[in-house]
């Protein structure tokens, strides 16, 4: 425990007194006040819209759409619709309705919503005989219908000759998944596709290959039904998807042949109705047109304030208030992690010894990696330092003062990114297009400082600090970004007093530095080294 003496016993001192104090006040906040930080959790899920738009000539309009389901799998939640011309209403199957009388012209109908969904695998027993007795509250899913022919003599034959008697349950879902799956073509169509189509083609869509699977199964008295939802991935789409349900015991076990799950249902999937009905049901004589967007998103924790917004114990509910003069909650967490990201810095300065380009430099450079992304925030830091350093050492030449060349290499930075955002728009790399947020003259200072070191030291030694600085911002950064030290910060804003007791004790250091060990190596082993005999 020597590295203690090097420590201010004052300061060290004062800090457990201030430790002691952050202690305090979230011990009573929590225990006394009961506050909790759950609600401020972030939360991966989906945002989804479903955009339908509707023109009609003046008459009565009526718009049917299946919702998604809410079950232990799927949690649904934050929905809304926005349709000024029709009159909404959910039933309680999920069905949302929009109406409207005499209607004229274009009109618009948005429904939204935030979907979280789990992955789930169903363990099929083995050794289990196909069941000849079926409960009369599954019946129904034994019935042929228009579409799904599993009474028709080529389909009770295929059934049998994938399911011959003496088969166990899951021999007989397992052949015919398989035939299902490779047997038949899969054939992007549109429009529907009967199971009887289905099975003399040899070729179907999603819906024809899972109403052939339902059918084949009705045939030889298993129940089974269809699901209807959507493939959840960051895209725009016109077509929802199909998959069948088997009823194993009374559990409804999902079968996708299409994209091969069997006996399991991935985390992507959004069901959206059981059964062969239709998406999508409307008035005739209009024009009908729609489109799902999907987005992956984490829940903001500007959400999770909304959410909490009654609570004063958690300071960031009074951002509601400050919203109204335009300020975002985005800059508010960068507030209160600016304070984070210098203790960095100032760990890495006084224990380790590694000396960047500026005091705070390397935690505002974290920050502005905080809107850029890392990576694109790397190369633009290596760009900018570059480009701005080589028009730097131009201007050196016609001995302009510092400040004018200082604003001429910004203007030549803020044109440069400006320049990359047009060409992010053009492209469509959404990325790309936000450069416009980046702290430029954060850049611009550390070039300006790279090209001093240059013309005072030596290349090397700039070379040397630009990648010390880099890396010191790569530490803020990942400190500064971890969602737990985000959360604690958010929850629990009186943490900054660590902050300050943190280095109350880095300020008394008088120890030598990581990189001073190593530097005095030899010097350190002599010092170390018992003395010999006189």
């Amino acid at each position: 425990m020597k590295w203690l003496q090097h420590f201010g016993k004052r300061e060290m001192i004062l800090a457990a007194v201030v430790l002691a104090l952050t202690a305090g006040l979230i011990y009573y906040k929590v225990q006394v006040l009961g506050y909790t930080m759950t609600r401020l959790q972030p939360e991966k899920g989906y945002f989804v819209r479903l955009i339908m738009d509707v023109e009609a000539h003046g008459q009565d309009v009526s718009v049917k759409v299946r919702l998604p389901i809410q079950s232990e799998r799927q949690r649904i939640r934050r929905e809304e619709q926005r349709a000024e011309a029709f009159h909404y209403a959910i039933t309680s199957q999920r069905e949302g309705r929009w109406t409207a009388e005499t209607l004229n012209g274009s009109h618009r109908i948005v429904y939204s919503f935030f979907a979280q969904t789990e992955a789930r695998k169903y363990p099929l027993p083995e050794g289990v005989p196909i069941a000849t007795n079926v409960a009369s509250e599954f019946q129904r899913y034994l019935q042929p219908t228009e579409r799904i022919q599993s009474d028709h003599p080529e389909i009770v034959a295929k059934a049998r000759e994938l399911m011959p008697p003496g088969i166990t349950l899951k021999e007989a879902i397992q052949n015919t998944y398989n035939y299902v799956r490779t047997g038949l073509k899969y054939l992007a169509v549109r429009g529907p596709t009967d199971a009887l189509s289905a099975n003399r083609l040899g070729e179907a869509s999603c819906n024809g290959k899972n109403r052939l699977m339902v059918a084949l199964f009705r045939a030889r008295g298993i129940p089974a039904r269809m699901a209807k939802g959507l493939i959840l991935r960051n895209t725009r789409k016109r077509t929802t998807h199909a998959w069948t349900e088997v009823l194993v015991g009374d559990t409804w076990v999902p079968l996708c042949p299409v994209n091969g799950y069997f006996a399991e249902i991935p985390e992507h999937y959004l069901e959206l109705a059981k059964g062969d009905q239709p998406a999508f049901v409307h008035s005739k004589h209009i024009g009908f047109d729609w489109e799902w967007v999907i987005q992956p998103q984490v829940s903001q924790i500007g959400q999770a304030v909304q959410t909490s917004v009654s609570n004063p114990l958690n300071i960031l509910s009074y951002w509601t208030s400050l919203k109204e003069f335009h300020i975002s909650l985005n800059l508010i967490m960068i507030i209160l992690m600016v304070p984070i990201a210098a203790t960095v810095v100032s760990f890495i300065r006084n224990v380790v010894g590694l000396v960047p380009f500026g005091t705070f430099m390397p935690a505002l450079v974290a920050v502005s990696f905080q809107e850029t992304g890392f990576w694109l925030g790397s190369i633009l830091f290596f760009c900018v330092v570059l480009v701005s350093s080589a028009v730097n050492f131009s201007l050196i030449r016609l001995r302009l003062l510092h400040i004018p060349r200082l604003t001429i290499v910004l203007t030549f930075v803020v044109m440069s990114m400006f320049a990359v955002s047009i060409a992010g728009v053009k492209s469509g790399l959404s990325a790309s297009a936000g450069v416009s947020l980046f702290p430029m003259a954060i850049l611009t200072l550390t070039s300006e400082r790279f090209t001093m070191t240059t013309l005072e030291d030596s290349w090397i030694e700039a070379i040397r600090r630009v990648v010390v600085t880099y890396v010191v911002s790569a530490a803020c950064y990942y400190v500064i970004g971890m969602d737990q030290v985000r959360l604690v910060v958010a929850a629990f804003p009186e943490l900054l007093l660590a902050n300050i007791a943190i280095n109350l004790v880095l300020g008394s250091w008088t120890g030598m530095r990581w990189t001073e060990y190593w530097r005095f190596r030899s010097a350190v082993r002599a010092h170390a080294a018992p003395s010999g005999a006189c």
